[in-house]
């Protein structure tokens, strides 16, 4: 059924589709399906008995209590009226605390009660707003963005391979280290919380999911064509029906569709914002297109935003990626800083492997972030586009040959 989410652009429609598994006693996911507050989380709760149960439902409550209250939706309507990177900064912040808050609740929870020790839960939420998602995330579950291009991972396991792969450690590709989860909410008095900012558009579909779903899934390709069949209950029903078949985890699908808009904007009122899209046409990579091929290019990009002094990774969502500079200062070496439209690890995007240390932040930084193996999606339902793009990239790495021969 089409709904009206508040302060969003669009009508959506949504689904959830939850199973216990064939061995679990208890099913610990729990959701949240709240589009009168356009707010949409997915947690899996873990640790004995049904204490995993108990800190995803605490952790729900809170993320729903917090963006629930007045302030929280001013800052919203702030945004929604003047959507520039003061007022996005206030609603992550916003985002980002409910997180905080809902860790502090279940770590407290579990000091009280004995059967509770160890309790803990994974965490991930969607706040819409205008044409937007604002993503939050801690834990090892997953949001997928499903495009007619490409079928995008936005988030990142907090395990320790996907740490190691960060940092070239081992290849972004492997599989066989040991994993262990190293954040999550419940685990100590701090958590890390992963932001994320997307642009939506007419038929994209948003896939909030537990490990129980994923995990049974060898290829992203699959769980993408199960997420674009049919109407959102029929994919969510597919997706968990497909993951249950090998598995036996609790797995939990919350799907939500972008449908028909319903506020219309002027186009520099939409999407990217203008400055951010001149920005990223500064990239070599960029270089020359028209407006639409940039757009088509960048369906297949996640924007993220780094604080001074973090690395910028080489991997992220188990593959190589490629990032275009928006704004800050990026030391690639003693000697080079690069800015606005530099292109960081071009190489990732034929399937090379950066070798070096990273590149350190040096001021905040945002930069637009493309996975491999989403912009070969990318390229693969556009020939055109590919063969420009491919040709940018080939002179771009060819020049830095150059220089750096």
């Amino acid at each position: 059924m089409l709904q009206i989410a508040p302060r969003f652009d669009y009508r959506i429609e949504c689904a959830v589709v939850e199973e216990k598994g064939k061995v679990r006693a208890v099913h610990e996911d729990a959701h949240l399906l709240a589009p009168e507050l356009a707010l949409f989380a997915v947690a899996d709760g873990m640790g004995g008995h049904a204490a995993g149960e108990v800190a995803a439902r605490l952790a729900l409550e809170e993320v729903r209590a917090c963006i629930a209250e007045k302030s929280s939706q001013r800052v919203l309507d702030a945004y929604v009226a003047q959507p520039d990177l003061e007022t996005r900064r206030q609603v992550f912040a916003r985002l980002k605390r409910a997180v905080e808050k809902a860790n502090a609740r279940v770590w407290r929870a579990a000091l009280g009660r004995e059967e509770w020790a160890g309790m803990g839960t994974t965490l991930d939420v969607v706040w819409l707003a205008r044409d937007h998602a604002f993503v939050a995330h801690a834990g090892d579950g997953r949001i997928y963005l499903a495009r007619s291009r490409a079928v995008l991972q936005l988030t990142q396991d907090h395990a320790q391979i996907e740490s190691l792969k960060a940092t070239g450690m081992l290849s972004a590709h492997s599989k066989s280290y040991p994993d262990r989860l190293i954040n999550a909410l419940g685990l100590s008095e701090g958590v890390t919380v992963d932001t994320l900012f997307v642009d939506l558009g007419l038929g994209d579909r948003l896939l909030l999911c537990s490990d129980g779903v994923y995990s049974q899934f060898t290829k992203e390709s699959e769980l993408g064509e199960l997420l674009r069949e049919g109407t959102p209950e029929h994919a969510a029903r597919r997706i968990v029906d497909r993951a249950l078949e090998s598995g036996s985890d609790n797995a939990t699908a919350l799907l939500v569709q972008i449908c028909a808009r319903l506020v219309k904007r002027a186009t520099h009122d939409r999407g990217l914002l203008a400055a951010d899209l001149e920005r990223a046409r500064q990239s070599t990579l960029l270089a020359a297109l028209t407006l639409q091929q940039v757009l088509n290019a960048l369906s297949a990009a996640v924007e993220v935003e780094l604080e001074s002094g973090a690395r910028v990774p080489r991997a992220v969502a188990s593959d190589l990626v490629a990032y275009i500079v928006l704004d800050g200062v990026v030391r690639l070496s003693t000697a080079r800083q690069v800015g606005t439209g530099a292109l960081l690890f071009p190489e990732s995007l034929v399937g090379v492997s950066y070798e070096g240390p990273l590149p350190l932040v040096e001021e905040p930084s945002r930069l637009l972030r493309l996975r491999a193996e989403d912009f070969k999606e990318v390229c693969s339902g556009d020939p055109v586009l590919a063969a420009e793009l491919y040709r940018h990239l080939a002179e771009h790495l060819a020049r830095v040959g150059v220089q750096n021969g």
